[in-house]
């Protein structure tokens, strides 16, 4: 049986910091925000439709620099 991890409610922060939206061809999203993990701290957030969403390679370079926005919001805070 694999190993399972417990279920953690996260809290999003208001009013949102940068994040990440993008939405593929057959319409599936995808969200990328930061979030406040209880007894761990700041993290980030993933979010999707229940299919799942792709991104485009050519995309890959747009989703990183978010990130690092992303991740550099939270070192401010």
């Amino acid at each position: 049986m694999p190993d399972t991890v417990p279920t953690t409610i996260v809290v999003l922060r208001d009013p949102q910091p940068p994040r990440y939206h993008h939405t593929d061809p057959d319409g599936d999203r995808l969200l990328i925000t930061t979030a406040d993990i209880p007894d761990t701290g700041p993290g980030v957030y993933f979010k999707t439709d229940p299919n799942g969403a792709s991104i485009p390679l050519a995309e890959i370079p747009n989703l990183i620099n978010r990130l690092r926005e992303i991740a550099d919001s939270r070192k401010e805070n």
